[in-house]
């Protein structure tokens, strides 16, 4: 079993808002100490969102994003997406990471519900991010 003994917060909303959220851009960069060779570090996003309020389908995505040029964007992983008051907290594998790395928070509904997000990244090997 693999041990993510390496961590940093992504983004972490300090009060609950009903608007979008978007972390900073980091770019993940070499570790010269790490013993873990690229081909074999895993990576997993923790997922810790809440959501309370909100009409008329009120909903709550949190995704983890990645680019290998910082302007394209693709989604590599989302916590389960939230419909109604309450929250969830669960890991979720990153099959890829490209040299940037992001997450967003997207609200919807006819009036937009308050949330708040905490999204760990999590490795096997070392890991190091400088803000893009």
């Amino acid at each position: 079993m693999p041990h993510y003994s390496n961590q940093a917060t992504l983004l972490e909303t300090e009060s609950a808002t009903d608007v979008d959220q978007t972390g900073t851009t980091y770019v993940i960069v070499p570790d010269e100490g790490d013993s873990v060779p690229d081909h074999s570090q895993e990576y997993r996003a923790w997922f810790i969102t809440t959501q309370t309020g909100g009409a008329s389908s009120p909903t709550t995505d949190c995704l983890v994003e990645t680019s290998p040029d910082g302007a394209t964007w693709v989604t590599v992983a989302s916590a389960t997406q939230l419909t109604a008051d309450g929250g969830v907290g669960e890991w979720k594998d990153l099959a890829a990471l490209g040299s940037f790395i992001r997450v967003r928070t997207v609200l919807g509904g006819g009036t937009k519900p308050e949330h708040t997000a905490k999204v760990i990244l999590a490795s096997t090997g070392s890991l190091r991010l400088l803000q893009g």
